[in-house]
């Protein structure tokens, strides 16, 4: 499937730019070129199971047009150290180990496979047993949107070409032979610039990366871009975040995709508003997808699941339903024991989000020998403040409108604050 969606473009639109990255634009025609080249690995078979550890964008993409092609198993492992990669071949049982931009050509083919390509998503990292999640290129293209025009959209996307929503934006670009733009660097500044001079029209990421973007990247940049469209999933979105990026870009409008790696694309929203309508929980629109809320969990069942996932499934999610909305109330990992009270790490930020002078901030929790856990918080004064007063104005907000439990012990001053490699807020404990 998606080595024709190359083969396709390349007969279509061979000089159409496929992507942008490092100020480098790769076209269509290009990549087809580049599968080639791939398709002549020697390792390459039907059902071969190959790690894709290659750095440069239009490589990854045109390695797993080749993967596709010979019905091979493509697990995403993503731009890692030499060893992690070490671990990952061994634990994985890899046929072979993909992490060349430009492979050397070699005499012949790879005929196409009448079996399909499959594609292999890791959620944790090395220690231990990674988990595996399996998907079809079927499953993942399934939820993508098509749409008249969508050819001359430019899609960012922020997010880590390995992960789920990074094959999101990867084919929702090229399903409609549009554009991919890759950052090169996280950086807000240099994504910000790199928004308005790719002409990007549809941008992707984390509501932590939009929030990074608003306060460092120059809201002036973004009001000046041609963004139409925002997209933010992989995390939940507050709703100050939401009202901020209304004002930054006006005319965009702004999604919220709520997916998970083992049960694809849920639902979206597009309403402005935090959460998702209560009546989704009778029935999500456009169908396939079922939700229900257990013991202030929730829970789901999609036709857009890796393979084999098709039965009710626990998200993690923490929700409540609260007039006609549905809420998100953090990660059911995430949650804050204080001495047997269970503190939601979200609904801690959101009170302190007002106090006034606060441009961001992330609550997590601290080892505590009494306790067991204490809440801490890190946070970012906005630039015209001073940072002291800040703090102060916060605890004493704290005093006044949190449980004792929820009040943060330890309140740490930082520039910006701590993220994963996936550009969402990292929960664990601050080191010293």
């Amino acid at each position: 499937m998606l080595a024709d969606l190359l083969n396709q473009g390349a007969r279509d639109h061979p000089e159409r730019v496929a992507v942008i990255h490092a100020g480098r634009r790769t076209t269509y025609g290009e990549l087809t070129a580049l599968r080639r080249r791939y398709e002549s690995q020697e390792a390459l078979r039907s059902g071969a199971r190959i790690g894709v550890a290659i750095r440069d964008p239009a490589s990854w993409i045109a390695a797993l047009g080749a993967l596709d092609s010979a019905g091979a198993n493509a697990l995403l492992l993503g731009a890692r150290d030499s060893d992690e990669l070490v671990v990952l071949r061994s634990t994985l049982n890899l046929d072979d180990l993909w992490q060349t931009s430009t492979p050397p050509e070699q005499a012949g083919e790879t005929a196409p496979s009448e079996r399909p390509g499959t594609v292999t998503l890791l959620t944790s990292g090395t220690t231990g047993e990674p988990k595996t999640i399996e998907h079809s290129w079927e499953t993942l293209a399934r939820p993508v949107r098509h749409g008249e025009g969508q050819e001359d959209a430019r899609w960012l996307c922020a997010y880590p070409l390995r992960l789920y929503a990074g094959t999101q934006v990867m084919l929702q670009a090229l399903v409609n032979g549009a554009t991919l733009v890759i950052p090169e660097a996280p950086d807000p500044a240099t994504v910000a610039n790199l928004i308005v001079e790719a002409g990007v029209t549809h941008a992707s990421g984390t509501p932590t990366f939009w929030r990074q973007l608003c306060l460092f990247g120059g809201r002036r940049s973004l009001a000046r871009s041609e963004l139409q469209q925002i997209t933010l999933g992989g995390e939940a979105v507050p709703q100050d975040l939401l009202e901020a990026l209304r004002k930054t870009v006006p005319s965009a409008r702004i999604v919220h995709i709520y997916a998970s790696t083992e049960l694809g694309r849920l639902f979206s929203v597009t309403d402005g508003r935090e959460g998702f309508p209560a009546e989704y929980l009778d029935a999500v629109p456009g169908g396939r997808v079922e939700l229900e809320i257990r013991d202030g969990e929730l829970f789901a069942r999609s036709a857009n699941a890796m393979i084999g996932g098709e039965d009710w499934t626990a998200t993690g999610d923490l929700v409540q339903r609260v007039s006609g909305r549905v809420v998100f109330r953090g990660r059911r990992t995430d949650i804050i024991n204080v001495g047997g009270s269970k503190v939601s790490p979200l609904r801690v930020e959101a009170a302190l989000r007002q106090v006034e002078g606060v441009a961001d901030l992330r609550i997590y929790s601290k080892s505590s020998s009494l306790a067991g856990q204490l809440v801490a918080c890190d946070l970012v004064a906005e630039p015209a403040a001073d940072p002291e007063e800040v703090k102060a104005r916060l605890l004493k907000h704290a005093r006044a409108s949190l449980s004792a439990p929820e009040q943060p012990r330890i309140v740490r001053l930082v520039e910006r604050i701590d993220s994963t490699a996936a550009l969402k807020v990292a929960r664990g404990e601050r080191e010293s």
